[in-house]
C-alpha cells in the first residue's frame, strides 16, 4: 500500500476543521524508520529506478518517500517534481493529491484555479480523494443548485467506494439539503457509519442529530455519549459542547464545577496546539 501524501501539521492546523478531519483520516500510515534505514534505502532506489523509467505509480510512491524521509532525505521540492510528475503522467491518485496541495498550500503556494484543475482531473478518473476534497472545497453554499447536486454525486461515488473521509462529508451535504424525515433519515445513517469509524467530526455530529431529533428520535442519553466520544478524540465542537453541558447544566445532567473544569483543561490544552 502507498503511504498517503502528508501535509505539515502546521499547515493542517490552519485548514477548516472538516479539511483537518478529512486529512488525518487519510494518513493510512506513518514512516516510523529513518532514511538511512538498509531495507528503506533499498526500497528507495528500486522505487527510484522504476520511477525514472516512467512509472506513475513509482513517481508518486517516491514523492511520498521524498515527503516522509523513508530511505533518503526529506525534500518536499523534490517531492513535489514527483508528484507532479506522476499527475501529469495521468495518475488519478497524484492529481487528487497535487489538487490537495494546491488547495491548502505549504508545500506550494495555495492557488484555487491549480487546485480545482487538478481535482477535477482526479475526479473524471474516479478518485476519491479528489472527488471529496473538491465537494468539500468548491462547492459551498454559495454555490448553485446543480453544483450542490455534483457535490453529493461526487462524495456519494467517494462513500460508494468506502472512503471513510467522506461520509461524514456527505452526511453534512445531505443534512443541510433535507426537506422531509427520509432524506434526514439517509443523512443520519452517513454519520453513524462515520462515528463508527471513530472520525470525530462524524460522532460530533451525529450527537447533534441525536440532540435535535434529525434523522433519529431524540435523545439526550445518546447525544452525551457521541458528544463525549468525540470531545475524547479531541473535535473542538464537541469538547466546548461538553463544557457548556457541565456549566449549564444539559443534555439531562446536572451543573458540575469539577466536570466543567476537566473540559475546560482539555479544551484549553487543545486550542494551545
Amino acid at each position: 500500500m502507498l503511504i498517503p501524501f502528508l501535509l505539515p501539521l502546521s499547515i493542517l492546523a490552519q485548514t477548516s476543521p472538516t479539511l483537518l478531519d478529512l486529512q488525518l483520516l487519510a494518513i493510512e500510515a506513518r514512516a516510523d524508520a529513518p532514511a538511512r534505514d538498509p531495507a528503506n534505502i533499498a526500497a528507495f532506489a528500486e522505487t527510484r529506478r522504476a520511477a525514472e523509467a516512467g512509472d506513475v505509480v513509482a513517481q508518486l510512491e517516491l514523492a511520498r518517500k521524498l515527503q516522509l524521509g523513508v530511505g533518503a532525505p526529506q525534500s518536499t521540492a523534490q517531492s513535489m517534481a514527483w508528484l507532479r510528475k506522476s499527475a501529469e503522467g495521468g495518475y488519478a491518485p497524484a492529481q487528487g493529491d497535487l489538487g490537495l496541495a494546491y488547495t491548502v498550500g505549504g508545500k506550494v503556494p495555495v492557488d484555487r484555479a491549480q487546485g480545482e484543475y487538478w481535482l477535477r482531473q482526479g475526479v473524471a478518473q474516479g478518485d476519491v480523494l479528489a472527488q471529496t476534497i473538491l465537494a468539500l472545497e468548491f462547492i459551498n453554499g454559495d454555490s448553485s443548485g446543480e453544483e450542490q447536486a455534483l457535490a453529493i454525486k461526487w462524495l456519494e461515488a467517494a462513500a460508494e467506494q468506502h472512503f471513510v473521509p467522506a461520509y461524514n462529508a456527505l452526511g453534512e451535504r445531505l443534512m443541510q439539503a433535507a426537506t422531509d424525515d427520509a432524506q434526514r433519515n439517509e443523512a443520519f445513517a452517513w454519520y453513524q457509519r462515520s462515528a463508527r469509524e471513530k472520525e470525530p467530526a462524524g460522532m460530533r455530529n451525529l450527537a447533534h442529530a441525536y440532540e435535535l431529533g434529525l434523522g433519529a428520535k431524540q435523545s439526550d442519553k445518546w447525544a452525551l455519549i457521541w458528544y463525549e466520544r468525540a470531545g475524547w478524540s479531541g473535535d473542538l465542537p464537541a469538547m466546548r459542547r461538553m463544557l457548556d453541558v457541565y456549566v449549564k447544566g444539559e443534555l439531562g445532567q446536572q451543573a458540575n464545577a469539577d466536570d466543567a473544569a476537566e473540559w475546560r483543561g482539555k479544551l484549553a490544552e487543545k486550542e494551545k496546539k
